[in-house]
């Protein structure tokens, strides 16, 4: 649809950051019942992990349910594509 008007995928997307403010849950881990991960092995990094371009940013990705986590994360992700 934006073909004709010179738009090209390849060339103009640099990437993709996928940002959800917290509204409602997030798991946030308790340290009396979940376990300990190892570094870089908890479910929440896991599942922020990227994917070429496109990298996930939300209050999940922080294990937190709070805009400050949100705000956290994507500036991670943003770091994690342009260094």
């Amino acid at each position: 649809m934006l073909g004709p008007g010179g738009f090209d995928a390849k060339r103009d997307i640099t990437a993709i950051t996928v940002n959800r403010w917290p509204h409602g849950y997030a798991y946030e881990y308790n340290p009396l019942f979940d376990p300990d991960w190892p570094p870089g092995e908890a479910p929440h990094v896991i599942g922020r992990a990227r994917f070429g371009r496109v990298t996930i940013a939300n209050s999940d990705a922080g294990a937190a349910a709070y805009t400050d986590s949100a705000i956290d994360q994507a500036h991670r992700a943003v770091a994690e594509l342009f260094g």
